[in-house]
């Protein structure tokens, strides 16, 4: 069985990000880096691989730079990598970034030799910290037709036997605070927080590996989809306009007689209620 964990490389967001004039973010590789809850599916992906006798494949769509996301995979573990990678997939949104990660887990599954080596299980972060949309894994469950288990908490996969599937049992907490567990047989997709689980740290050994390492690139037309699918020409968002984020203005000190002056420059601003 073959398990596809998906991996965005976005911005550092302590960088400071901007929009082009056509209204996409301007991506630079020296401040973008793995999403941070990216890091925890990863993870996920390797321990459930390790339990199902499975290997791990790591999946990544974006322009050249997101090579480097899918070659941390390589280093703590991931059997393979694939760049999803066209000019046509630039501007995607949610929509079309689902339909072309679905494309590729149906190719990769096509492509195994027995229905036992295709792709059992998709394991990706809950949302990625540059758009925080939260949906491209339900929307790629869509699109397999498989069952989406979300923001999970914990995740856990048994092997299943003669009589019994492969199964992932999750703990994730609901709108109103309680926690949920859920469960369905696979394949099915899973989306996690980032407080599931740490990144393992990468051996000297699988570090030097992953340099050599070779990445399978796809463009839109190995998946079988068409430009009009996908980018800007398949996208039902797309920004109208944009402004900079405004200065912050100067802070105001307050001098004077201690709490005494604080009170009153609240009381002054109807920011607090003074009693009489």
């Amino acid at each position: 069985m073959r398990v596809v964990v998906l991996l965005k490389q976005v911005p550092d967001i302590v960088s400071d990000r901007r929009l082009r004039p056509d209204g996409l973010l301007e991506r630079t590789a020296a401040d973008a880096v793995l999403s941070e809850i990216d890091e925890a599916a990863l993870e996920v992906a390797l321990r459930a691989a390790d339990s199902l006798g499975a290997s791990v494949t790591a999946v990544t769509m974006g322009p050249a730079s997101a090579e480097a996301a899918v070659r941390k995979a390589l280093q703590v573990g991931a059997a393979e990598a694939v760049h999803v990678t066209d000019e046509a997939l630039a501007g995607s949104d949610v929509r079309g970034t689902a339909r072309a990660l679905a494309a590729a887990v149906r190719l990769l599954d096509a492509e195994a030799a027995s229905p036992e080596d295709g792709v059992g299980l998709v394991v990706a972060g809950m949302a990625a910290l540059d758009g925080l949309g939260s949906v491209v894994p339900t929307l790629i469950g869509a699109e397999l037709g498989w069952p989406v288990l979300a923001r999970a908490e914990s995740v856990e996969v048994t092997p299943g036997e003669e009589a019994t599937a492969p199964r992932v049992v999750v703990v994730h907490e609901t709108d109103r605070g309680a926690m949920e567990t859920i469960a369905a047989d696979l394949p099915a997709v899973v989306s996690v927080s980032d407080t599931v689980a740490s990144l393992r740290v990468p051996s000297f050994q699988t570090m030097l590996a992953a340099r050599k390492a070779s990445v399978r690139v796809l463009t839109v037309a190995d998946l079988g989809l068409s430009s009009g699918e996908v980018g800007l020409a398949g996208a039902r968002a797309v920004v109208v306009t944009a402004a900079p984020r405004p200065e912050r203005p100067a802070p105001t000190v307050v001098t004077g007689d201690g709490a005494r002056a604080l009170v009153d420059f609240l009381a002054d601003r109807g920011l607090l209620e003074v009693g009489s």
